[in-house]
């Protein structure tokens, strides 16, 4: 009972598609031939713009197909809503750098310590110059720069160890911080 109930679905959309393909196909000519060239861009935009706006009067001929049931048996062939627009993804900006030149030599220093001042340094639980834990480093909203410490940028390591550790490193910065 299914099979039957999809394949009369399938052979009723197949059928609606060509139908609309074919009255295009026969649709489209008819417009060009009676634009002139200079003319026909203009025409045929402000056509289309009256047209997704008031439909085909009842008295057009069978044969043709009004611009407002192609955009609708359109739309219904792509998969989206008629009348709705394709907008591009909202990308959230990326964190501004604030780190200060007083800040980031503090944190050289704890880098020297820490990992020799390598700042992409990999171990196993460490990771980064500071070698700050993979969980710190995700808790602390890290990813929002890298997967893991030595992947971002030593800005980037050291605006997340600020928000692990709001004070400043000590002087010589090979306390435990």
């Amino acid at each position: 009972m299914r099979t039957r109930i999809a394949l009369v679905a399938i052979v009723s959309i197949a059928l609606i598609t060509v139908t609309l393909l074919s009255q295009l196909v026969s649709v489209q000519p008819a417009r060009a031939a009676n634009a002139t060239p200079r003319t026909s861009a203009v025409r045929a935009s402000h056509a289309q713009l009256t047209s997704d706006i008031t439909p085909t009067p009842k008295s057009a001929p069978p044969s043709t197909v009004s611009p407002v049931t192609l955009h609708l048996g359109m739309a219904l062939l792509v998969g989206k809503p008629a009348g709705t627009k394709e907008v591009a993804p909202v990308v959230p900006p990326a964190p501004a750098d604030t780190v200060t030149p007083a800040q980031r030599a503090a944190w050289e220093r704890v880098a020297m310590c820490e990992e020799g001042g390598n700042w992409s340094a990999d171990g196993p639980r460490f990771s980064g110059g500071l070698g700050i834990t993979r969980a710190n480093w995700a808790i602390y909203g890290g990813l929002q720069y890298a997967s893991e410490g030595a992947l971002a940028t030593p800005d980037q390591q050291i605006m997340v160890a600020e928000r692990i550790q709001s004070y400043a490193p000590d002087q010589s910065g090979c306390r435990g911080w």
